[in-house]
């Protein structure tokens, strides 16, 4: 299944709320960080594209 931003959110949210619980291992905090930082580098690329994006059509209707 390829990965949305809601998706990655969610999963964001997800990490968030467990290690806030800390009931994990330091070795399990580790790894929950490091997924975390991938999908938040993912999500930030998600919203820069949109933002590009918006940019265009933004541009193309005060063209018209």
């Amino acid at each position: 299944m390829k990965q949305t931003f809601e998706t990655a959110m969610a999963r964001l949210e997800e990490i968030s709320r467990i290690l806030a619980e800390n009931n994990v291992t330091l070795d399990e905090s580790l790894k929950l960080y490091a997924e975390g930082v991938k999908l938040l580098k993912f999500c930030n690329t998600k919203l820069e594209q949109a933002q590009i994006k918006i940019s265009e059509i933004d541009g193309a209707i005060l063209e018209a």
